[in-house]
């Protein structure tokens, strides 16, 4: 078996970069990205991406190569799937091509299939490699931890005023982010398989969580309205209105929800008019969201950090300053330190226009 070389590691990292466009984009499928690349020429032949309608990225790079794979390196993000279903397992096309070499950033993050690709290669002669390629296994992250815990990988966000904020309590108005932000946070809707709200804090902006971003706009994720003890307006724009994401409502009983078909309800336990989170999540992951985004209100956030199923959080601190009649991010403190509370440490900061953005994530 060869080492990884330092070609080796541009490669992966492109291919890396190249994922990162699938996240998304390919429900039901991990996002993985492949390259058919000459070692000795350094030149890529074929690459290849997975997508709504392709489920594996081996057998696209394959394919683009146009018949000149043969005794050529493959690299991928991710260990080629050896399981046969609707379409034949990647292994299969990267044996038939004659490849010399397959370099692996990650391997399956499905425990009871993690190796077996890997193991399907080798015996056919093929070099293998497996690189544990951390840009390559930050793509996946989302994906352990659901096949581990039978969650999604929840992000949070919060834009709030400089003042600690997120709105007013006189105009119920929500604290406004730059466009740049804005774009933040579309960017992240269209990373996500779906994306969460609470029912109240639907109320007071009645938006309609659209991706305006030319080029992702056409992206398809689920919407989760959850509902409390006050109940939900079904003429809110997440729940009447035609949007082409699947909708769902999340209540803890069996209330009369006056919607349209094509809104589902998921009915959860949960305490005093409240759903049980967890148990939410559980549900949530069952129709296939591994990357959740919860956008608000401070309740719902509040409620997902407090269950400790929080993973990373982006709060946007605004240039706006809201003064006497504001409502705090959380009703326990600053924000800062409820977070640091609850686990998550700051990893990065930057800024968004005239905003600026602070990441949290959980220690593991």
């Amino acid at each position: 078996m060869t080492q990884l070389s330092g070609p080796d590691r541009r490669w992966l990292d492109a291919a890396a970069r190249l994922a990162r466009s699938a996240l998304g984009a390919s429900p039901g499928h991990l996002p993985a990205a492949a390259l058919v690349v000459d070692e000795e020429l350094q030149l890529l032949f074929g690459r290849g991406i997975t997508g709504r309608t392709v489920p594996f990225a081996e057998p696209q790079a394959v394919e683009e190569a146009r018949g000149t794979a043969r005794g050529r390196t493959l690299y991928t993000t991710l260990e080629p799937t050896s399981l046969w279903g609707r379409t034949p397992p990647s292994t299969e096309a990267i044996i038939k091509a004659k490849l010399a070499r397959v370099v692996i950033g990650c391997a399956n993050p499905d425990h009871s299939q993690s190796g077996q690709g890997i193991v399907r290669l080798r015996s056919a002669g093929i070099d293998v490699l497996l690189a544990e390629h951390e840009p390559s296994h930050r793509l996946y992250a989302a994906d352990r931890l659901t096949f581990a815990k039978n969650r999604p990988f929840v992000t949070g966000k919060l834009l709030v005023s400089r003042d600690g904020m997120i709105g007013r309590s006189d105009t119920k108005n929500a604290v406004p982010g730059g466009p740049q932000a804005q774009r933040f946070v579309e960017m992240l809707r269209a990373t996500s398989d779906g994306t969460m709200i609470g029912a109240q804090a639907a109320k007071v902006d009645d938006p309609k969580l659209f991706v305006r971003i030319k080029g992702l706009d056409t992206r398809i994720y689920q919407r989760f309205v959850v509902v409390g003890a006050r109940g939900v307006d079904t003429e809110l724009n997440l729940i009447a209105g035609v949007s082409g994401h699947p909708t769902a409502i999340i209540s803890v009983s069996e209330r009369e929800f006056d919607v349209p078909d094509a809104v589902d309800i998921i009915v959860t336990d949960g305490r005093n008019g409240r759903p049980d989170l967890s148990r939410a999540m559980a549900a949530i992951t069952a129709r296939g969201v591994v990357n959740l985004l919860v956008e608000g209100g401070a309740k719902l956030i509040e409620g997902v950090i407090a269950a400790e199923l929080m993973d990373r959080f982006h709060l946007i601190q605004t240039d706006s300053v809201t003064g006497r009649g504001g409502i705090p991010a959380t009703m326990l403190g600053g924000i800062d330190g409820r977070l640091r509370a609850a686990g998550l440490v700051e990893v990065d900061q930057r800024t968004l226009g005239p905003d600026k953005l602070r990441t949290f994530e959980r220690e593991r």
